[in-house]
């Protein structure tokens, strides 16, 4: 797949999504306010995108577009004056994106488009059955175990995502693995 900003769109599961934002977002006197330069924010947005768009699609809430959503997440993140390049930005985007998916989910109050995992080999049977032992896990669990073994998060990037210590998310993740075991053998 082509980079979104070289060819000014990126091919999305409903139609073609225009990323000129990007270019207008860094025009406005609200570029002064950011850390990022052009160049900075356009190597993020093609390195990240396609995972933020993947979970903005897993976290939507019903009645509203995934590309809508990772669109408001990465204009959140040129706009912000808080980032500080500390290592791979696609924690804090996860963290941006997860906030914007909480926003639209409290704004409606809708239901959560169910997690949509698409396994290696959809004719194996074992990745059939994780599919749908992660559907039946909790948000939280099913979030953690997402974050790290699905995005390949540090423990500690997740846990500034849920503000929370290490040793907290640690636990929580090992949990979910229990839980997910549980449902698993059952």
């Amino acid at each position: 797949m082509e980079s979104p900003l070289k060819t000014k769109s990126i091919r999305t599961f409903g139609g073609h999504f225009a990323l000129s934002w990007l270019e207008e977002v860094m025009a406005l006197p609200l570029r002064k306010q950011s850390n990022l330069d052009y160049e900075q924010a356009r190597h993020i947005v093609e390195e990240c995108y396609d995972s933020i768009l993947a979970y903005c699609t897993r976290h939507a809430p019903a009645g509203y577009e995934a590309a809508d959503l990772a669109q408001e997440t990465f204009l959140r993140f040129v706009r912000t004056r808080s980032y500080q390049d500390r290592g791979r930005p696609i924690a804090y985007l996860m963290t941006i994106a997860r906030n914007v998916c909480i926003d639209a989910g409290r704004k409606n109050r809708l239901q959560t488009v169910p997690l949509d995992f698409d396994p290696a080999d959809p004719e194996d049977e074992f990745c059939a059955d994780v599919r749908k032992a992660l559907e039946s896990l909790p948000d939280e669990p099913r979030e953690l175990l997402e974050m790290r073994y699905g995005f390949g998060l540090q423990v500690n990037e997740i846990a500034r995502m849920f503000d929370e210590s290490r040793f907290a998310t640690r636990r929580k993740i090992k949990k979910a693995l229990e839980l997910l075991h549980e449902e698993l053998k059952g």
